[in-house]
């Protein structure tokens, strides 16, 4: 891959983390005003954070990985 490659590819992977983050936030903010009660929605809520707390740590560890390999690719050769 070419320096501009990655960084085209960090932008993205920034982009989708910040996407991943916010779309979940309605829902799990919603779970936390009683709009669903019960076992079954406290199960689903529990849920919910976790696999949103998987989701955002996969999508760091992407990012990261973007950043480590941006910082050891030479820069590309003009024209």
């Amino acid at each position: 891959m070419t320096r501009e490659q990655v960084e085209q590819a960090l932008r993205r992977a920034e982009q989708l983390a910040d996407q991943a983050r916010s779309r979940l936030d309605r829902p799990i903010a919603l779970m936390g005003q009683n709009v669903w009660t019960g076992p079954a929605a406290q199960r689903f809520a529990g849920e919910l954070t976790a696999q949103r707390q998987i989701l955002i740590g996969a999508c760091a560890g992407a990012v990261e990985e973007l950043r480590a390999l941006l910082a050891r690719t030479p820069a590309d050769s003009p024209g």
